[in-house]
């Protein structure tokens, strides 16, 4: 029987200068290819940045487990990641995570969609749980694009004065309404629009035309796919 032929991995994790090497060239991946996302001013690596640095060190993610948490009143499932050494099988990290319809962002995807972010976000925290100290290294935020939703409704509102500021802020920014709906219609890539709808986030969100206008979009790409 045939077996599989791996490779030595490019970077050694417990290498400080290959380490280091790493994440010079991660940076400069992740920018050229545009394998990050722009959310409030901070740039949050996409899941596939994160396969790229984990596959540099031999690091291969797993699905072990998938849990459907459905209800009466929402789609939820849950995803459970392995990410193991590609050449001994031995585990170093774990990550579960979770994905429901019941979100904001989420309210118009279909039940394939919700398990499939499930996955992806398993596969980001796990690697995450890993190597957030090297995307930090890269100069990107620590935190999976995809992971972000969960990050907002999890941090602590601002208080006081910083409230105050935050809202002056928002009331001072003005979104073109005719020129943002001629950016989603101009979109010939999923990644396009998931950067316009990260950018816009909280004035998308509370507009139900945009975001139907965004699934319809959305959609087109996944019929063209399937063609």
């Amino acid at each position: 029987m045939e077996q599989l032929q791996t490779t030595n991995p490019s970077y050694s994790l417990i290498n400080k200068d290959s380490m280091l090497q790493l994440a010079s060239e991660l940076s400069k991946l992740i920018k050229e290819k545009g394998l990050s996302s722009n959310i409030q001013g901070k740039q949050f690596v996409n899941v596939e940045g994160w396969q790229f640095a984990g596959a540099s060190l031999g690091l291969m993610p797993i699905i072990t487990l998938t849990q459907d948490l459905s209800n009466e009143t929402a789609i939820k499932y849950m995803a459970t990641c392995e990410v193991r050494n590609i050449t001994t099988g031995q585990l170093v990290a774990t990550g579960i995570a979770l994905c429901s319809n019941a979100e904001k962002t989420k309210r118009y995807f279909d039940e394939y969609a919700i398990l499939s972010m499930a996955q992806t976000r398993a596969i980001g925290k796990a690697y995450r749980n890993l190597l957030a100290w090297l995307m930090k290294a890269a100069g990107f935020e620590a935190t999976p694009a995809e992971e972000m939703d969960f990050a907002k409704e999890e941090a602590k509102k601002p208080e006081g004065t910083a409230k105050i500021i935050e809202l002056e802020v928002e009331e001072v920014a003005e979104v073109d309404r005719v020129d943002l709906i001629k950016q989603i219609t101009d979109c010939t890539k999923n990644k396009e629009l998931v950067d316009i709808y990260y950018g816009y986030k909280q004035y998308i969100d509370g507009d139900k035309a945009l975001l139907m206008l965004l699934k319809s979009k959305k959609e087109s790409f996944t019929s063209k796919t399937k063609k």
